[in-house]
């Protein structure tokens, strides 16, 4: 608990900036599976009442990367890369089909909002400023399960939302070719464009093997770190 520092916290909401620290330091192995995670400790690390704290402990335990025991608290449940690959299962699973209804439904104002997302992205990697990418990213996945015009299937892409936004922020700040990863977001607007469906969920694919793959490197080398300093 003493090497993890958390990141600014935005005054509203307070529970989510707050779970998305926690959140990406259990994925990276700063947190470790089976850490008890002190509510006063860390209201008092973001600067917040405890209230927020327990927020995103509910959150996260929905999620499964913690388990809140009655009278005992909270604990970290932690994430391999199995869990990781599961996620990443369940995502292809449900944004290839997505992509595949957007392809038959998608109109020009669809597109040019998908391209305005990776406008953003690109402008960020060209900035050098690669902060600014994960939040395009999380909005350009959820339009695309937004324009296949079913609303179960997006209803079941929003409880893994902070889980992706997470992975985005991890992948699109340590991946070493962000020119490759844009334009894979401009090949699937293009294929979308073109109302290919087979096009468009191939490109997809594509898009989140290769963001699985940077994530489990960017994980072995964060438990690697991590370890190699408690090991000092």
């Amino acid at each position: 608990m003493d090497t993890f520092e958390p990141g600014l916290v935005p005054r509203q909401p307070l529970w989510e900036p707050i779970a998305a620290s926690l959140r990406r330091a259990i994925l990276l192995g700063e947190l470790p599976a089976g850490l008890h995670l002190e509510e006063p400790g860390l209201a008092e690390k973001f600067g917040v009442s405890r209230i927020p704290v327990r927020e995103a402990f509910t959150r996260l335990a929905h999620e499964g990367l913690i388990r809140l025991e009655p009278h005992r608290g909270a604990f970290v449940v932690g994430m391999t890369e199995a869990d990781v690959h599961e996620v990443y299962e369940f995502r292809l699973l449900l944004e290839a089909h997505a992509v595949r209804r957007a392809a038959e439904r998608v109109d020009k104002p669809g597109i040019a909002q998908l391209q305005a997302f990776v406008d953003e992205m690109a402008d960020a990697v060209a900035q050098n400023q690669l902060y600014r990418v994960s939040e395009p990213d999380v909005s350009f996945h959820r339009q695309i399960v937004v324009l296949a015009d079913n609303r179960r299937l997006l209803a079941a892409w929003e409880p893994i939302s902070g889980i992706v936004g997470t992975i985005l922020s991890i992948t699109d700040t340590t991946y070493r070719d962000m020119p490759r990863a844009i334009a894979g977001h401009q090949s699937i607007v293009g294929a979308l464009a073109q109302r290919d469906a087979h096009a468009a969920e191939q490109e997809l694919r594509r898009h989140l093997e290769n963001g699985e793959a940077v994530l489990g490197e960017a994980m072995r080398s964060a438990h690697f770190s991590v370890g190699a300093n408690r090991g000092r």
